[in-house]
This record gives structure tokens, C-alpha cells and sequence, in this order.
């Protein structure tokens, strides 16, 4: 009987240490996913301050190319009112090239003038219409470029709020398990 009593503690003794050695293997390698899941935050929240970094830079080009463009319409607009004026001294000229005929000369000299500095402005208009398509097009390349970000980032915050929520629910499955360990200890 003695030998029985002995050989059970025996064995209970060795059920004992492989279920203690089952259960440190066991939180072991619950050690090791949180530690994964932690360096996926870290690198989740780096990801997300670069991405904040680029939107911040873009969001102050894109003010920049406003601004640009704000200037430029103001331009044309100036340019127009002085079109217009010339416009009007060339008829005015044109009305009095008819009763002086004796000064035509001059005023040919100074019409001729005039239409050169119209063709300036209209060829310094052209290259500011285009400059203001090409500015116009960089702007929409940089507000595509934004959104693609944007969509990025929004991906990368559901990507993490996922994984918060895992680790959370992981969390507080490893609490209920420890708390039914206690339970179960006398």
C-alpha cells in the first residue's frame, strides 16, 4: 500500500511538472506574439507620422500653387485693363490719322508702337495662359497624389484599429484565462 501511495505521489509529482512545462511553453509563445503585435503598432504609428509628415507637405504646396494661381489671375485681369486702354488710344489714333494728314508719319511711327507692345502683351498673355494650364495640371496631379495618401493612410488606420482590436481581444483572453487558473487553484 505504501508502495502504491508512492508510486500515485510520483506520478501526480511528474503530471505536475508537465503541466507546469506545457503552460511556460504555452506563455512563451503568447510572449512572443504580443511582442510582434507591438513592433506592428511601432511600425503602424511611424508609418501613419510619415504619412501626416507628407500630407502636411502637400497641403502646403498645394496652398503655394494657389497662391501662384491667385497672382497670375490678377495679372491677366491687369493686362486685360491695359488692352483695353490700348485698344482705345489705337481708334483714337486711327480718327486722327484722317484729319492730320500732314503728321501721318508720326503717328504711324507711334501706331506702330502700339501694336508692338499689344503683341508683347498678347504673346506674355499666351505664355501666361499656359503657364496657368501647366500650373493647373500640377495642381490636380498634387490633389490625386493627395487623395492616393489619404486612402493609404485611411487604410493604414483601419489596419491598425484591427489590430488593436486583436490584441485587445487576445488580451482579455489571456485575462480570462488567468482568471480561471486562479479559480481553479485552491
Amino acid at each position: 500500500m505504501n508502495k502504491f501511495l508512492a508510486n500515485l505521489l510520483l506520478v501526480f509529482s511528474l503530471g505536475l511538472c508537465a503541466l507546469c512545462s506545457f503552460q511556460w511553453v504555452r506563455e512563451g509563445k503568447l510572449y512572443q506574439q504580443i511582442n510582434k503585435l507591438n513592433e506592428d503598432v511601432y511600425k503602424g504609428k511611424e508609418t501613419i507620422q510619415g504619412l501626416e509628415g507628407t500630407i502636411k507637405h502637400d497641403e502646403t504646396e498645394i496652398t503655394r500653387l494657389d497662391s501662384v494661381k491667385n497672382d497670375l489671375i490678377q495679372t491677366v485681369a491687369t493686362n486685360k485693363q491695359e488692352i483695353a486702354s490700348l485698344t482705345k488710344y489705337s481708334d483714337k489714333l486711327e480718327k486722327e490719322e484722317t484729319s492730320l494728314r500732314q503728321q501721318i508719319e508720326s503717328y504711324k511711327e507711334a501706331m506702330q508702337k502700339a501694336n508692338d507692345s499689344i503683341t508683347r502683351q498678347n504673346n506674355d498673355i499666351r505664355k501666361q495662359n499656359e503657364l496657368m494650364k501647366t500650373l493647373a495640371a500640377q495642381r490636380d496631379e498634387k490633389v490625386a497624389e493627395l487623395n492616393a495618401m489619404i486612402e493609404k493612410y485611411n487604410k493604414v488606420v483601419t489596419d491598425f484599429n484591427k489590430l488593436q482590436e486583436d490584441v485587445d481581444k487576445q488580451r482579455e483572453a489571456a485575462e480570462n484565462k488567468d482568471k480561471e487558473k486562479e479559480k481553479k487553484k485552491p
